[in-house]
């Protein structure tokens, strides 16, 4: 149910990748950030999420970053966001 997208706010939200990795854990990919969105979709089928940890963004991984900290983008994380921010520019 989560993959085909729920009903939040008023909108539909985006299809989703959900893998079940224990009987009561799950991994979601998302193709679209809404506030709260893992939270709001479990809610609207009667789901609690007791523990939520990001991974990734778009194709930058967290690895053991802990939480409130930060680091450096390396020149390989870099080259796809300028050459998507290229890209709009051009198309837009």
């Amino acid at each position: 149910m989560l993959a085909s997208g729920v009903k939040i706010a008023g909108e539909k939200t985006k299809p989703c990748v959900v893998t079940q990795t224990a009987p009561d854990t799950f991994r979601i990919v998302l193709t679209q950030g809404l506030n709260r969105q893992i939270r709001r979709m479990c809610s609207a089928l009667g789901f609690r999420v007791r523990r939520l940890r990001r991974v990734r963004i778009m194709h930058i991984r967290l690895g053991a970053l802990a939480s409130g900290r930060w680091r450096d983008l390396t020149a390989d994380e870099i080259r796809p966001l300028l050459a998507a921010r290229n890209i709009r520019r051009t198309a837009g």
